[in-house]
C-alpha cells in the first residue's frame, strides 16, 4: 500500500494495550498511515503484531521504526507536528492550526507514555502544540488531538 498523507505516529510506547488502542483511535478518526516507534517491552513483543493484525483487518498502512529520525528520514514529511501535554506545547492544537496543514505531507507525533515526550523528542518537530486540555494522559491527548487535527470536533473558548 503506498503511503498516505497525514501520518500519525506513537512514539515511545511501553504498553502492549496502548498500540492497539492506538490504532483504534487513529483509524477510527479516519487515518489511514500509522507507525508506532522505539516500542519497548510488551510494547514491542505483543503489541506490535496485535497493531499490525488491527491495521490490517482495517486497511491501513502500519510500519513500526526504531526512532523519530527514521520517520523523517524515510518519509520526509513537510511539517512535523509533536503534540504535547501542557505546558509543553508551544500554542494550542486549534482549528487556526489546523487551517494550516491543509495540501502539505505532515507528520503527528504523540508520546506512548506518561507524561508523554521527553525534550530530545519535542525538539524533533517544527511545530509543537499542545491539546486545550489539563493532563489527560498519552491516550487521552491521542484521541483529543486527532479528533481536533481532522476537524471533527473544535474547541471554542
Amino acid at each position: 500500500m503506498p503511503v498516505e498523507y497525514p501520518i500519525v505516529v506513537l512514539h515511545n510506547v511501553a504498553s502492549s494495550n496502548s498500540c492497539s488502542e492506538f490504532v483504534k483511535i487513529a483509524a477510527g478518526m479516519g487515518f489511514k498511515t500509522l507507525a508506532i516507534t522505539h516500542a519497548q517491552g510488551s510494547a514491542a513483543q505483543r503489541g506490535l503484531p496485535s497493531a499490525q493484525k488491527l491495521a490490517m483487518q482495517n486497511g491501513i498502512n502500519f510500519f513500526s521504526l526504531g526512532s523519530l529520525d527514521d520517520v523523517i528520514e524515510l518519509l520526509q514529511p513537510e511539517t512535523i507536528i509533536v503534540v504535547a501535554p501542557p505546558p509543553y506545547g508551544k500554542k494550542n492544537l486549534d482549528s487556526e492550526f489546523v487551517s494550516t496543514l491543509e495540501g502539505k505531507r505532515w507528520v503527528a507525533v504523540f508520546g506512548g507514555n506518561d507524561p508523554g515526550l521527553g525534550r530530545k523528542d519535542l525538539e524533533k518537530g517544527n511545530e509543537v502544540v499542545q491539546v486545550p486540555a489539563g493532563d489527560i494522559g498519552s491516550i487521552g491527548t491521542l484521541t483529543l488531538g486527532l479528533a481536533l487535527l481532522t476537524g471533527k470536533f473544535a474547541f471554542n473558548r
